[in-house]
């Protein structure tokens, strides 16, 4: 068998990785539905049908387990956020990618953010889990800051603050899906993710933005 230009013999360091991705895919259903506090290893075994005797071979405890479950959450994300990226070759498009793709996660994966409040919770607490989400937003504002600057230097962008634009977009995007996901009879979220898109493109174009 050829795993990444390596021939790897029987698939025996195959099934390692298979067995980790199985128990990373349960323990992401058995938070989003019990809860970072309530749920136990003895629920993902469950959900798995593996015994805790295997779950605890690959991942040594609780924590452990939940720290592979952010940081593996969060690389997807971010690789799919790259690859639609790569769509789009001038900044604008890039910027419209950005923007859509939050929202679409959204519409899409709401146990995601559910996921993502529990962890919240362990902001004060854990430093790993702090040091992640730190992590995850200076990545976005850092994506977002190469695609200002870029429109910027193309004349696309009007000058601006980068870093700051970049703080305020990722906040309006953010904001609109934590207020939605807490009250979701709050506005139409459709309507107003359109709105919050608009009001981006208001803010960092040289030239108005044909409303849409």
């Amino acid at each position: 068998m050829i795993v990444n230009g390596k021939s790897i013999k029987n698939g025996k360091n195959v099934l390692p990785q298979i067995r980790r991705d199985q128990i990373t895919a349960a323990t992401y259903k058995v938070v989003s539905r019990k809860g970072y506090y309530d749920f136990t290893i003895m629920d993902v075994a469950r959900e798995t049908g593996l015994s805790t005797g295997l779950i605890l071979y690959y991942f040594k405890n609780k924590q452990n387990l939940l720290l592979n479950l952010f940081r593996e959450t969060q690389r997807n994300v971010r690789d799919n956020l790259l690859r639609q990226l790569e769509k789009a070759e001038d900044p604008l498009g890039k910027l419209e990618i950005f923007i859509d793709q939050s929202f679409l996660l959204f519409e899409n994966e709401k146990d995601y953010f559910y996921l993502l409040f529990e962890f919240w919770t362990q902001l004060k607490r854990n430093k790993d889990i702090r040091r992640m989400v730190q992590k995850l937003y200076q990545a976005y504002r850092d994506e977002l800051s190469f695609i200002l600057k870029t429109g910027m230097e193309r004349g696309i962008f009007r000058d601006m603050d980068v870093q700051y634009s970049a703080l305020i977009c990722v906040s309006l995007v953010q904001h609109t899906i934590i207020q939605h996901l807490i009250d979701d009879r709050a506005f139409d979220f459709k309507a107003y993710s359109a709105k919050i898109r608009q009001c981006i493109f208001d803010m960092v174009l040289k030239d108005p933005c044909p409303k849409k």
